[in-house]
C-alpha cells in the first residue's frame, strides 16, 4: 500500500489521542530498506559504510579481513575432509552427499542466527537467559533434522540401493542440525557478551561448525557402518 501511495501520510497520535506528528510513506520507506540494507551488510561482514560506488582498492580494504578468516575456516574443513581420505576413497559415493550435509547444516545455522540477533537487538535474551533459546533451537534443529533425514535417506537408499548409505546420511543431516542450532543460537550470545556485533560475520563460524562437525559425523559414520 505504501509503495503505491508515496505519498500518502501517517499520523502519529499519543496515548491520549493528541496528534504528535505526521510521518509520510516514502520516508518511512526510505527508513526500512536502509535498516535491510544495514542487517544485508552486518550478516556477510561488510562495512555499512561501504557504497556501491566505491572503487575497487575500497572494497578490497574493507573486505579481505574477513575473506581471509574464512579461508583459514575453510582450510579446518578441508583438513577434516581429509582425515578420511581413504574412506572417500573406497566410497566415491559419500562426496555426492557430502555438500547436502554442510548446506543443509549451515543454511539451518543461519535461521537459528538470525532469530537469536533479533532477539539480542529487542533486549529479549542475553548470554545469562538464553539457555531455554538454545535448548529451542536445539529442538527445532533435531526435528527439521529428522524431517530433512528422512527426505535424503529414501532418496539415497532409492538412487544408490543402499539403505546403510541412507541411514548414515539421515543420521548425520539430524546430528549436524542440531549442532547448527546449537552454535546458531551460542555464537550470537558469546559475541554480544564479549562486546561485539553478534550479526557481523557470525555465519563464518556457525558455517565452520557445521562444516567440520558435520564432515565428521558423516565421513565418522559411513566408515564406521559401510566400511
Amino acid at each position: 500500500m505504501f509503495r503505491a501511495n508515496p505519498r500518502s501520510e501517517i499520523v502519529v497520535l499519543d496515548e491520549d489521542g493528541s496528534i504528535l506528528g505526521v510521518i509520510y510513506a516514502d520516508d518511512l520507506l526510505q527508513a526500512i530498506e536502509e535498516e535491510a540494507g544495514q542487517t544485508l551488510y552486518e550478516f556477510t561482514g561488510v562495512d555499512e559504510q561501504e557504497s556501491v560506488l566505491d572503487g575497487a582498492f575500497e572494497k578490497v580494504r574493507r573486505r579481505y579481513k574477513w575473506l581471509i578468516i574464512n579461508l583459514g575456516t575453510a582450510f579446518l574443513a578441508a583438513a577434516t575432509v581429509g582425515l578420511f581420505e581413504d574412506t572417500i576413497a573406497a566410497l566415491t559415493l559419500l562426496a555426492i552427499y557430502m555438500p547436502v550435509v554442510a548446506g543443509m547444516g549451515g543454511n539451518a545455522g543461519t535461521q537459528s542466527m538470525a532469530v537469536t540477533v533479533r532477539g539480542i537487538e529487542l533486549e529479549q535474551i542475553s548470554l545469562r537467559t538464553g539457555r531455554r533459546a538454545i535448548g529451542n533451537e536445539v529442538l527445532a534443529g533435531g526435528a527439521n533434522g529428522v524431517i530433512t533425514g528422512v527426505i535424503v535417506a529414501v532418496i539415497a537408499t532409492l538412487f544408490n540401493q543402499s539403505p546403510l548409505l541412507g541411514l548414515v546420511i539421515g543420521i548425520a543431516m539430524v546430528l549436524n542440525l542440531v549442532i547448527a542450532g546449537f552454535f546458531g543460537a551460542l555464537v550470537p550470545l558469546i559475541l554480544d557478551r564479549l562486546g561485539y556485533d553478534p550479526a557481523t560475520s557470525v555465519t563464518i563460524f556457525i558455517t565452520t561448525a557445521t562444516d567440520v562437525l558435520g564432515f565428521f559425523i558423516f565421513l565418522g559414520l559411513a566408515q564406521v557402518v559401510l566400511l
